[in-house]
């Protein structure tokens, strides 16, 4: 279950990230405005709690692209740090295992650490 749920998060995730995700996000809002009232909708006057309320739907796939587009060139440096180090490459590429997986390589190496501080 856990794991099915992850799939599904990270393709979510990058999804909502596209571009493509943010002018669907666009185009609704324009298709509210032109086709709303004749679908029965009605008709929203511009008012300042509407439009804030637009701006956060279209700020959050902004948002979420720039996140995402972030912590992908991250891990790319992460990685090629590691690399670079000649650092146990078996954590490279890490993020895309299971979130026990990661939980379980996480606790063996403070494990491994804090082991090696005491001695």
């Amino acid at each position: 279950m856990n794991e099915g749920f992850g799939a599904l998060a990270k393709k979510v995730n990058a999804a909502l990230a596209s571009p493509w995700a943010l002018v669907v996000a666009l185009l609704l809002v324009v298709a509210y405005f032109v086709l709303g009232p004749t679908l029965g909708f009605p008709p929203q006057p511009l008012e300042l709690g509407f439009l804030i309320t637009l701006s956060t739907f279209v700020l959050v796939f902004l948002i979420e692209h720039e996140g995402y587009r972030d912590n992908a060139a991250t891990q790319v440096k992460l990685d090629e740090i590691i690399a670079a180090l000649d650092a146990d490459r078996s954590k490279i590429g890490i993020e895309e295992k299971p979130p026990r997986e990661i939980d379980s390589v996480r606790d063996a190496t403070r494990a491994r650490e804090s082991a090696r501080k005491v001695g």
